[in-house]
C-alpha cells in the first residue's frame, strides 16, 4: 500500500507541475544565415558595406531582415518573393546580380540549405512600375491567405487546447481525490 501512495503523489505532482506550468508556445521554424560580403553590395534601397551580415526570412519568406552579425543593428527589412530552383541547394547560396558599372553588385536572391525555395528580393525597375505594382498585389493576396490561414490554426489550436485542458482538470481532479483518499486512510 505504500507504494501505491507514492505512486499516488507522484502523479500528483507531475499533474500539478502540468498545469501550473506556462503554456508553451509554437516555435517557427527560423531561416536565418550569416552572409560575409567582401565588398559592397546592394539591397533593395541600400548598399550594404563589405562585412558579415545575418539574412532572415520572415513572413513564411515574404519579407527579409537584415541584421548586423551582432544582431544589435537591423539594416533592412525588405518585400521579397519566391525564387524557385529544380534541385533544393546543398549549402546557403547568395545569388548576385548585374549592376550598372561603377555601382556594387545587387544581391538578387538567398537560399537556406536545403531548400529548393529561395527568397528573391523586389527592386523597382526604372521605366514600368508595373512590375512592382503586381508583384506588391500578388504579395498583399498571399499575404491576405496567409493572415486567413493563421486564423484558421489559431482557431483550431484554441480548440485543441480548450479540450485538453478540460481533460486535465478532470483528470487532476481524479488524481487529487486518490491522492486525499489514500493520504487520509
Amino acid at each position: 500500500m505504500n507504494a501505491y501512495r507514492k505512486l499516488t503523489l507522484a502523479a500528483l505532482a507531475a499533474t500539478a507541475l502540468a498545469v501550473l506550468t506556462p503554456n508553451a508556445r509554437a516555435q517557427m521554424l527560423e531561416e536565418r544565415e550569416r552572409v560575409t560580403f567582401s565588398g559592397p553590395v546592394e539591397v533593395p534601397g541600400k548598399v550594404l558595406p563589405a562585412g558579415t551580415y545575418i539574412f532572415e526570412a520572415m513572413e513564411n519568406g515574404h519579407l527579409t531582415r537584415i541584421l548586423s552579425a551582432d544582431e544589435q543593428h537591423v539594416y533592412a527589412t525588405l518585400f521579397t518573393v519566391p525564387d524557385e530552383r529544380r534541385e533544393p541547394v546543398e549549402k546557403a547560396t547568395i545569388v548576385l546580380g548585374e549592376s550598372p558599372k561603377g555601382s556594387p553588385e545587387r544581391v538578387e536572391a538567398w537560399f537556406f540549405p536545403g531548400d529548393s525555395t529561395g527568397n528573391e528580393f523586389i527592386y523597382q525597375k526604372a521605366r514600368s512600375s508595373k512590375d512592382l505594382a503586381s508583384i506588391t498585389g500578388a504579395f498583399m493576396r498571399d499575404t491576405g491567405r496567409a493572415a486567413a490561414d493563421t486564423a484558421k490554426g489559431i482557431e483550431i489550436s484554441s480548440k485543441f487546447v480548450g479540450v485538453h485542458t478540460e481533460h486535465v482538470a478532470v483528470n487532476s481532479g481524479v488524481a487529487i481525490a486518490h491522492a486525499l483518499k489514500y493520504l487520509v486512510s
